[in-house]
């Protein structure tokens, strides 16, 4: 319901001489807890709005909120003022309104820091916060999070976003962290990018309860390691970790743990060396409850671990299978052990994958998702994979070669093999991204079977693909995201493509601005274009943006990515849609 549906009847009294008396207006002689419930059939900006129609129902207005127990910052204020920017002033008076019934909180940069001083002050019942600052808010204002978060003694949950202003500069949390309730059971601290000098302190021994902690982007001290090695109550462990912490004995008493995640920056560059398995030993021996286990290969590898084992992983669900070679004793044990598994991710660091190992592999009965990158693939491996994983949702083959089956060179028996892969129709996600062996036929096969596709990735520099096969992709009604980087597609294939979210085109050198500016036009919905390396756009593109994107009315802000600096400068002082970035 809309405030314009929201109207006033009227019950029009008549005189017996046919003269009309005073018109009664009906929903006005509700009380203020009915009128109350009325109101709270409308949207967010809409209940604010109706403090505006008369005293009366600004009073009723105040009551219409304890029903909001959560609220998600979006680019615009939402429903339909879709076409007005959020900000913190509107954020504001939200808060102020509803504050006090919310649960879960979640705002975006947007807001600075000294949006915490309403949060504290007004939402006191938060159990779940999520806030993105830079880190300058964190140096320099401190104190407006300090002050909230000592008010916010419900919360259960804090997720802590972090943009980069000031590089491999110490940031010092101490007083922040410190300042949560004891009992807090999730803390997420995530820097974007990762520096491998950059510090931040805090510590984390007052948490007794922590369940879930994730420390991404920056360097994580001995300190700090060692706090997180006594956290016997967690369940949940992401954390970003550098050479130097291969071997800390961080699991030796995380007995309680499901999920273990450990991103690395050195992870392709480890043929040389000789990598450990005493973390990984321990983790098979102490983490019996693991659902999740994604650790890449300068961690550790899984070959190395006896067979027997693998028998304690009986619940995995996730796998990152890293190791130099997958062995076929290793794929049966996996079979054999790991039947709940959904989710297998192979990057080892051997070229090859034996087409017996795929076979066996291919055997897990509850596989949704399939990611295999950078390896030769035998066509009877395809086979195997198309013939057998049929809940397969999600697949990558990315940078993969195929090879023929068997041991003599030669071309492939079949070229076409990859048609196969259109047997997978439950597929959602499908990635070719530079793998060879792409025809016509393949994509034509994916754009008529594979129905329920939401995302399509298939990069390539491949000029054997011809536009005739990418217009196959059109029939994909329910597809989002197509990522088509370097692939030999024209003007005429993008304005016929509609319902996208995101279109990924850098370097299609037969691109120009009157199709990319028509594609626009077409995908009203459309939140991200990459234009990068192509030569043929102009200042033009930008105009014809601003124009497609200026009435937007879905809340929904376009980005653009290009290459072109002078573009890019120039653009600031002729966009005056509030729905288009250029960078």
């Amino acid at each position: 319901m809309s405030a314009k549906e929201l109207f006033v009847e009227k019950d029009q009294q008549i005189s017996d001489d046919g003269d009309m008396n005073k018109k009664k207006v009906v929903i006005n002689s509700l009380d203020y807890d009915s009128l109350a419930k009325i109101i709270m059939l409308l949207p967010i900006p809409e209940r604010i709005d109706m403090e505006k129609v008369c005293a009366k129902w600004k009073e009723a207005s105040q009551l219409a909120w304890y029903d909001i127990k959560k609220y998600k910052c979006q680019s615009s204020i939402g429903h339909s003022y879709k076409n007005y920017l959020l900000t913190q002033s509107y954020l504001q008076k939200i808060l102020l309104r509803c504050g006090n019934y919310l649960k879960e909180l979640s705002f975006s940069d947007v807001c600075d820091s000294s949006i915490m001083s309403i949060v504290g002050d007004h939402c006191k019942n938060l159990t779940t916060l999520e806030c993105k600052f830079d880190d300058k808010s964190l140096i320099y204002n401190a104190d407006h999070i300090v002050q909230a978060f000592t008010q916010l003694d419900k919360l259960k949950c804090i997720k802590i976003v972090l943009n980069d202003i000031i590089i491999n500069k110490t940031i010092n949390l101490l007083e922040i962290i410190n300042s949560l309730p004891e009992e807090i059971n999730e803390i997420h601290i995530l820097y974007k990018y990762w520096y491998d000098e950059r510090a931040v302190l805090f510590t984390l021994k007052k948490f007794k309860n922590l369940q879930s902690l994730t420390l991404h982007g920056f360097y994580v001290d001995v300190l700090i390691l060692q706090e997180i090695a006594e956290a016997t109550t967690l369940a949940h462990l992401n954390i970003h970790l550098n050479d130097k912490q291969r071997e800390f004995p961080l699991f030796d008493k995380l007995v309680n743990l499901e999920y273990i995640k450990i991103k690395s920056e050195n992870e392709e560059d480890i043929e040389e060396r000789e990598v450990s398995t005493k973390i990984v030993n321990t983790i098979f021996c102490k983490c019996k409850n693991l659902k999740h286990l994604d650790i890449p290969n300068d961690f550790c590898d899984l070959a190395k671990i006896p067979l027997a084992k693998w028998e304690n992983l009986k619940n995995l669900e996730y796998l990152r299978l890293s190791c130099y070679e997958v062995l076929p004793d290793l794929a049966d044990t996996i079979v054999k052990y790991c039947k709940s598994l959904k989710h297998l991710f192979m990057k080892p660091i051997c070229p090859e994958i034996e087409t017996n190992v795929v076979k066996k592999l291919t055997k897990l009965e509850n596989l949704e998702s399939l990611e295999i990158s950078y390896k030769w693939l035998s066509e009877e491996a395809i086979i195997a994979i198309s013939n057998n994983c049929k809940k397969l949702k999600r697949l990558e083959l990315v940078y993969c070669t195929l090879v023929p089956t068997g041991i003599d060179d030669g071309d492939l028996s079949s070229p076409c093999v990859l048609d196969e892969l259109s047997k997978l129709q439950y597929l959602e996600h499908l990635s070719l991204n530079y793998t060879d062996n792409i025809k016509d036929s393949t994509i034509i096969a994916i754009g008529n079977n594979c129905k329920n596709l939401k995302s399509l990735h298939i990069c390539n520099d491949n000029d054997n693909i011809t536009e005739t096969a990418f217009v196959a992709l059109t029939k994909l009604e329910n597809l989002k995201i197509l990522k088509v980087d370097y692939c030999n597609i024209t003007d005429s294939f993008i304005i016929r493509i509609k319902g996208l979210k995101e279109l990924h085109c850098a370097q299609c050198k037969n691109l120009t601005d009157t199709g990319i500016i028509q594609f626009i036009k077409n995908n009203p919905d459309l939140e991200k274009i990459d234009v990068d390396g192509i030569d043929n756009i102009t200042m033009d593109l930008v105009i014809g943006a601003d124009q497609a994107t200026k009435n937007r009315t879905n809340g929904i802000i376009l980005h653009i990515r290009m290459s072109d600096r002078s573009i890019i400068e120039a653009s600031k002082s002729i966009i005056k849609s509030q729905w288009l970035v250029v960078k």
